[in-house]
């Protein structure tokens, strides 16, 4: 699966406040942007949208199902999560990753990070300036000074090594939401962290690769479950984000946030764990949610 990850800079213009998880903030705004450049049909529902094969707005940014679900070719990644408070000249610093077939619209995004300047975010309308754009694997330019570099949108191949792991711990630095039967997550153990890995993957390789994914599931969840928790640690979080299908506009999203340590023969999962660290676990993966760094023992 090829991958691009676009490091942007924005500087606040005047003060104001935010949500303190501005990955919902700052989709919303990439959104009405591609929406705006590319949907020749209003407020029709995209998946009652006769072009919706051939529309640019699905394509790269909202999915409306199929047989590979309603995933989306991107993940955000917010720095520096829980500000609320924004003064003049603070920097709003965030990642937008791209994979397989949605790196070839990577000047799609680029666009509408220029065009959101000329909206204002949250409830406020708080105006940005974008200072930046580079490719974060390379650190070279894409946008700056009002210049673009497009020949610098250089897709690679996600690289996944094996190793060897007896113990591996998982830090998730964004809200976590593993549903499963309608309820949030209790506790994590480690073959509810395969089911929703393996699902994904293969919901986005399906969707936007060439490649059909082949693995054992039934034997992948037996071994998955001979590994053992040794401790854990979740907090729960207060999350709710504007929602236009609301009734009051608000829709809360009960997610919690934390890490776990798992022991046993991690090594046949270390592939399946680090093309987690890209695609993340859980639901709200476009918003920023399910980010974690992995340690291993060996």
């Amino acid at each position: 699966m090829k991958t691009l990850t676009l490091h942007v800079w924005y500087e606040c213009q005047k003060g104001g406040r935010l949500p303190a998880y501005l990955g919902s903030t700052i989709r919303g705004i990439l959104g009405h942007c591609i929406h705006d450049f590319y949907c020749r049909q209003g407020d029709k529902k995209c998946f009652l949208c006769a072009e919706r094969e051939e529309c640019k707005y699905v394509q790269c940014f909202s999915n409306t199902g199929g047989e590979a679900g309603a995933v989306n070719p991107y993940t955000i990644y917010v720095y520096g999560q829980g500000k609320e408070k924004w003064e003049k000249g603070d920097c709003c610093v965030f990642d937008i990753t791209l994979f397989g077939s949605g790196t070839e619209h990577a000047g799609v995004y680029l666009d509408a990070l220029i065009a959101a300047e000329d909206r204002g975010w949250g409830a406020e309308r708080i105006p940005f300036r974008l200072l930046q754009v580079t490719d974060r694997d390379s650190g070279r330019l894409v946008y700056a000074g009002g210049k673009s570099w497009i020949r610098n949108l250089i897709p690679r191949p996600v690289s996944v090594k094996k190793r060897e792991a007896a113990y591996a711990c998982l830090v998730f630095d964004t809200p976590l939401r593993v549903v499963s039967g309608g309820e949030l997550f209790q506790k994590l153990p480690f073959q509810l962290v395969i089911q929703f890995l393996t699902r994904r993957i293969s919901l986005m390789t399906e969707k936007y690769t060439n490649y059909n994914l082949e693995w054992d599931a039934e034997e992948m969840m037996r071994q998955a479950a001979e590994i053992r928790t040794v401790e854990e640690s979740w907090k729960e979080l207060p999350f709710s984000r504007y929602s236009v299908n609301q009734k009051d506009h608000k829709l809360v999203l009960a997610s919690k946030i934390g890490w776990v340590l798992y022991r046993g023969n991690l090594s046949p999962f270390v592939p399946v764990l680090e093309m987690g660290r890209y695609l993340r676990l859980g639901k709200g993966a476009t918003i920023g949610f399910g980010h974690y760094d992995i340690s291993y023992d060996k």
